[in-house]
């Protein structure tokens, strides 16, 4: 195949986490890498986020409330962190609630109207923590997690010590019958960048007549990345591919 690289960039993760509506915890993580058809067996977990108010918890959607349980002791043990937070699906699932709701009473509640715009949660967030830092939300296509991470290591270029990344997705309905593609479970993947070599991330060209079409849920893939002893691993669009890469 011939290639040439686009751009190329080194990095440290100096911690991550990991929440879904599956899997949740180390272990289970480990399992689910050796074994995808293990989160088929889990209940639906619901995190209890008791560190916040019932209240403040009630307005959580699913990927919200992953988001927390992935990326709150983050927070706590790496403060004053920019955060990039990136999602492919948003909050496709309230505005779909919200058409609903339009057919049906020909109105919408104003609160749920602004919980279903895509940077909801990352405002969320930033209220819940009282934190008024510097914070990007972006929509994303299939490449998101490379995309938050590219964004990421640029702040960093400009002197953040460190960088909080979150990544969150809560896939479509099945109720809902339109040709879309569906994450195999909500999920939430924070973690801390510092500047470092540990990792490396390559955008090269692809052979053009390439077909393959790696899933927008790319932050599963890493998890299992993470969790293996593969030095590294390429993620293939049909124009170009993305390189990971463990010094």
């Amino acid at each position: 195949m011939n290639s040439s690289r686009h751009c190329r960039f080194s990095f440290d993760i100096a911690a991550w986490q990991a929440s879904s509506s599956r899997v949740s915890g180390l272990e289970a993580w480990q399992q689910w890498a050796a074994d995808a058809g293990f989160a088929d067996t889990r209940p639906d977990y619901k995190p209890a986020l008791s560190f916040l108010p019932a209240m403040q918890r009630r307005r959580l959607s699913s990927a919200a409330r992953l988001v927390c349980d992935a990326a709150w002791d983050l927070a706590e043990r790496y403060p004053d962190s920019p955060l990039v937070f990136a999602s492919h699906d948003g909050e496709l699932n309230r505005s779909f609630e919200l058409w609903l709701e339009l057919m049906k009473t020909d109105t919408v509640s104003p609160t749920s109207f602004g919980l279903s715009v895509h940077n909801a949660q990352i405002g969320q967030w930033s209220m819940l923590r009282k934190d008024m830092g510097e914070s990007t939300a972006l929509a994303v296509g299939r490449d998101g997690l490379e995309t938050a991470l590219t964004e990421a290591y640029a702040i960093m270029q400009e002197g953040a010590e460190q960088v909080l990344v979150v990544i969150a997705d809560d896939p479509m309905l099945q109720e809902y019958a339109v040709a879309a593609g569906r994450a195999p479970m909500t999920y939430a993947l924070a973690m801390v960048l510092k500047p470092g070599e540990q990792y490396t991330l390559s955008m090269c060209s692809a052979n053009q007549d390439a077909e393959e079409q790696a899933p927008y849920w790319g932050a599963l893939d890493w998890i299992r990345f993470m969790l293996s002893d593969q030095p590294e691993y390429t993620r293939n669009y049909r124009h170009y591919r993305w390189l990971w890469q463990k010094s």
